[in-house]
């Protein structure tokens, strides 16, 4: 290890192990570039074959369905569903089979000869062939196969697999067009088979590959057009048992040749084909025991054959192959080069940089009046420059040393006093932290006080009003006044508390009976009590709810108690012709209930306040009250979800709005019984 830091410890050692490396690292660079350039060769060779597979692909495709067009017109002509409905007589008659079978001849396949149609039929609905071009096709059944059932059953035009019949024509495949009746479009009357050598499509390919190795292979991976070797024309390249092979033959789907002729296996490609569900570039064999060939395979949209174009690897990397070996020798001249410059530019550069390291020791030892020779304009002399100039701040920084000790001092008296700054303002965040938990332990001593207190209350205000209910019965009518007043203020005390324990109810958090409840229907209760109860002055109260299949989720005791204070303010801060509107409808999953009086109102400036507990607007008492009604509606709707608002103008009114989610008819509804009790008599029977 000390031999290898030895070695490398100067600075033309270091440099010329830097250049070293740099030649190397353009070396891997060159590399790389060269993988990457023979990849775009390669996919551009590829592309090039798949669009030459793709265009030839396209031409059969594009035959298949111009001769689709063309038959789904002629299936269209009046003649055909004419003798096909015709009667057995009719059909027989020579002049009009003749007719007929002039019109068959007519639906040529385009743009090929018509030699290459072997038939035109017509088949009835039991798949009968009842006129044919070819006689002797007439009367055969037809109807299991695929052309007819499509045609007849799935109502579409269909391309039936090749079949391999020589007494019918060689190799040769069917188009089954459905033939409508005209009275009646979606009622097929029968087919319309045509049937096509297969040499039409084998004379498109021939006409346009230009040269290029083409196969093209059917569903059973037989080849259907071979523009390389004739002898394997109509050979599977599958592999299948005697058992299949006997199966596929009775069903007219493989060519009727021996066994030992009629494979010529290549697994590689059948799984090649079968994976392939649109198009595909890759390298395989295209023949027995061949060698292995770039190809592109397509799989073609009418038909489920498969068209491959295949091309010789050898050929096919050769440019790749040719740019790689430039490549390769122009990388090992340029690392040789690099070599070479980098040992005289490394001595160039350490030369000056020897005799600036010999002043540095120099002035290490404490001579800071000596400078570094400067002797060229590069990187190295204006590292001799800098040098001169440090030494001469050095020194200059030596001789005001005490000036900075001293700001230095300063500095940090300055930060010292930020840091008593921030202390001091920490403990002020903790004592108002403090002061909230002791206004919070507050609250709640002071709550825990009300509920003890009340309690202490109700046992005396219960013995005062059951002492007061038996003297009344003692005394005459007419002496009853006095006992009538205790009984008023007794009740007003006993409201008074049990507003001041619920109130300390819901400060604590109390979890209400949650319920499902029909809010047109309590308010409607709570609206009949009102109009039934109050007797001090005229009352117009108009109802209009708006909502009967709104179901909110509420504690009925709490939603009574909430909604009767709402109404019980309407009434009490009204002029002398009490008129109250309460009204609701349901928008988008969310009740608004308003209740709306023509009262004295509340100025602008106090409206902000009327929710605070024990606030009230009349601050001479002209009417009686405690200010804990809002606080308490508000509490009781915000617990159910909800919130409330209150708009007002002095003179003009009161209008307190209640928006509650809400739903449509709950499955469970609960049901409603008695009558809506007063604010201060249901939260006293609650709290009992």
């Amino acid at each position: 290890m000390r031999r290898i830091e030895k070695a490398f410890a100067s600075i033309q050692a270091r440099l010329l192990s830097v250049f070293f490396i740099s030649a190397l690292l353009s070396i891997a660079i060159v590399f790389v570039f060269n993988q990457w350039l023979r990849a775009q060769l390669i996919t551009e060779a590829d592309n090039a074959l798949m669009v030459s597979a793709m265009e030839l692909a396209n031409r059969v495709d594009e035959f298949n369905r111009s001769n689709q067009q063309v038959f789904n017109v002629g299936s269209r002509l009046p003649s055909l569903v004419d003798y096909l409905v015709a009667s057995e007589a009719e059909r027989s008659d020579v002049e009009f089979q003749t007719r007929i079978r002039i019109i068959l001849d007519s639906l040529e396949v385009e743009p090929w000869d018509e030699y290459y149609i072997l038939s035109q039929a017509i088949l009835n609905q039991d798949g009968i062939n009842i006129l044919d071009t070819a006689p002797e096709n007439m009367g055969a059944d037809e109807s299991q196969t695929d052309y007819f059932r499509s045609a007849f059953i799935g109502s579409s035009i269909n391309i039936s697999p090749i079949e391999y019949r020589p007494e019918r024509g060689g190799v040769y495949f069917y188009y089954g067009i459905p033939l409508r009746s005209r009275e009646a479009p979606n009622s097929i009357l029968g087919v319309l088979r045509i049937q096509v050598a297969i040499a039409t499509v084998q004379n498109i390919i021939l006409e346009n590959a230009r040269g290029q190795n083409v196969s093209m292979f059917d569903q059973n991976f037989v080849r259907i057009v071979e523009t390389e070797r004739e002898d394997l024309l109509f050979r599977s390249i599958a592999t299948y048992t005697p058992d299949e092979i006997r199966a596929l033959q009775s069903d007219h789907v493989l060519p009727p040749l021996p066994d030992d002729e009629l494979s010529q296996p290549l697994p590689a490609l059948v799984e090649l084909l079968r994976h392939t569900h649109q198009t595909q570039v890759t390298s395989g064999p295209m023949l027995p025991d061949g060698l292995e060939e770039r190809i592109a395979i397509v799989k073609l949209q009418t038909v489920p054959w498969y068209l491959v174009m295949s091309q010789a690897s050898s050929p096919y990397f050769e440019t790749a192959q040719r740019q790689t070996t430039g490549l390769a020798v122009l990388a090992i001249a340029l690392t040789i080069i690099a070599l070479l410059a980098s040992l005289i530019i490394s001595r160039r550069i350490t030369d000056p940089i020897r005799a600036l390291t010999e002043v540095a020791e120099q002035v290490a030892e404490g001579q800071l009046n000596i400078k570094a020779p400067v002797t060229s304009k590069d990187e190295v002399g204006t590292l001799a420059h800098a040098f001169n100039v440090m030494t001469a701040e050095l020194q200059l920084a030596h001789d005001t040393l005490e000036d900075r000790v001293v700001k230095r001092t300063q500095e940090l008296s300055e930060t010292n006093e930020r840091l008593k700054h921030e202390i001091l303002e920490r403990e002020r965040y903790e004592r108002q932290a403090l002061d909230l938990a002791i206004e919070h332990e507050r609250r709640r001593i002071l709550s825990e006080f009300i509920q003890k207190a009340s309690h202490e209350f109700k046992t005396p205000l219960s013995i005062i009003n059951v002492n007061s209910h038996l003297i009344k019965r003692l005394l005459p009518e007419e002496r009853q006044r006095l006992l009538n007043t205790i009984d008023d203020q007794t009740k007003y005390i006993d409201g008074l508390v049990s507003r001041m324990v619920l109130m300390s109810r819901l400060d604590s958090g109390i979890s209400p009976a949650m319920e499902h409840l029909p809010i047109d229907e309590i308010v409607r209760a709570l609206c009949a009590n009102a109009e039934s109860s109050y007797q001090e002055k005229p009352l117009t109260l108009t109802v209009d709810l708006c909502a009967p299949d709104a179901w909110v989720l509420a504690d009925r005791d709490f939603l009574l108690i909430a909604l009767q204070n709402l109404l019980d303010n309407a009434l009490k801060y009204s002029d002398d012709q009490v008129e109250i509107r309460v009204s609701s409808r349901m928008e988008s999953e969310m009740l608004t209930l308003t209740i709306a009086d023509k009262g004295i109102g509340i100025p602008v400036e106090l409206q902000a306040r009327v929710f605070e507990r024990f606030y009230r607007v009349d601050e001479a008492h002209s009417t009686r009250g405690f200010g804990l009604g809002l606080p308490i509606a508000k509490r009781i709707i915000e617990s159910s979800g909800g919130t409330i608002d209150l708009t007002s103008t002095v003179g003009g009114g009161t209008t307190v709005t209640v928006l509650l989610p809400a739903t449509i008819k709950p499955e469970h509804r609960p049901l409603l019984t008695g009558q809506p009790q007063s604010a201060d008599t249901s939260s006293s029977a609650m709290l009992r």
